[in-house]
């Protein structure tokens, strides 16, 4: 991967202070990947370059995993999600379809579901 310049570092400091994911800072940018977006943002590399650092917590900032939809990991969209969990039949208390049906239906493995 290509070391990138301050001014770029700089600029992807300041989309993750505006609320970008790492994964879509480095999707804009794709010779540099996610952990390479990450570490510049957090300081961890290129501290010296200028913008604003991001704060190192375990739930906010440095856990690009934790993130929905955006996720690079994702294989459901939220509105997906929210389908197969409004699925709950309340009276019956029970899932009205199988995890595998909605596999199915969504192209996931049952795993997923």
């Amino acid at each position: 991967m290509p070391k990138p310049g301050d001014d770029l570092v700089v600029k992807w400091r300041k989309l993750a202070e505006d609320g970008y994911l790492y994964a879509e800072i480095a999707r804009t940018y794709p010779a540099y990947s996610v952990d390479q977006v990450r570490h510049y943002c957090l300081g961890h590399t290129g501290r010296k370059a200028g913008g604003p650092i991001q704060r190192v917590d375990r739930w906010y900032g440095s856990n690009v995993w934790l993130r929905g939809e955006n996720s690079p990991h994702s294989q459901l969209t939220a509105s997906q999600a929210k389908k197969v969990l409004d699925d709950w039949d309340e009276k019956r208390d029970r899932w009205k379809s199988s995890g595998a049906e909605w596999a199915r239906k969504l192209g996931v493995s049952p795993r997923t579901i």
